[in-house]
């Protein structure tokens, strides 16, 4: 299977490594470079009119989050499966479950308050079927607990965590259940246990918030076999 033409990108140095990076998860995405095919790092290269290295650093990235495994001696886009949908929101649901304890005992008032408009901002825009916006507040509420637990390799490994989930359900998931209400609501008790230093009901709830997506991705998953 061969590997379909990409845009070439602009040479900008400093943040080269992370345009190939982005070019290359939204290919797989949009299936663009389908699942099961076998990447070539000097065609990526090639297609994209950049040297090796920024492909190499991307696609060790992309390996360590989990969107590529080993084949042979090369790389190949990872098969939909429930198992890889399953076992990514578990890690993200135990890595958050840390984050939001920690979050509890370190957070300052300000980032208290941030956290809380965040939340807050979730469950209004579901409520006004801004379904863009709530997917924005979902996003920020998720990676700022995860900053303000004030540990940088935690902080790393979430982020990892959140752009495989996202690019697995973005991908295998096309159209997902969504009962953002709830997921919402569920912010806001987060927040609030936060607030309060509640560490372990900030976790527990974090923990469950992660799990009632989980269940949701998959039960549609599910429905439309994509396995097949």
């Amino acid at each position: 299977m061969t590997i379909p033409q990409l845009m070439p990108l602009g040479t900008r140095p400093e943040s080269l490594s992370n345009l190939v990076l982005e070019q290359i998860k939204l290919a797989i995405v949009n299936k663009e470079i389908a699942p099961g095919t076998r990447i070539s790092e000097a065609a990526l290269a090639k297609q994209l009119q950049v040297s090796k290295t920024p492909v190499r650093e991307a696609l060790l990235r992309l390996r360590h989050i989990g969107l590529v495994s080993p084949h042979g001696t090369g790389l190949q886009v990872v098969q939909p499966s429930r198992e890889s949908i399953r076992e990514a929101y578990e890690l993200r649901g135990g890595l958050e479950r840390a984050s939001a304890r920690f979050a509890s005992m370190r957070c300052t008032e300000s980032q208290q308050l941030l956290l809380a408009e965040l939340a807050d901002g979730s469950l209004e825009t579901t409520l006004a079927g801004d379904a863009r916006g709530f997917r924005e507040f979902d996003s920020k509420f998720h990676r700022h607990v995860a900053l303000f637990s004030g540990n940088e390799l935690l902080n790393s490994a979430i982020d990892d965590a959140l752009m495989l989930t996202s690019a697995l359900r973005a991908r295998d998931v096309p159209m997902p259940k969504n009962d953002s209400v709830s997921c919402a609501k569920e912010h806001v008790r987060i927040a609030e246990a936060i607030a309060h230093g509640r560490a372990d009901i900030a976790g527990e709830a974090m923990e469950e918030h992660v799990g009632h997506v989980m269940s949701m991705v998959l039960a549609v998953f599910d429905e439309t076999d994509l396995t097949r």
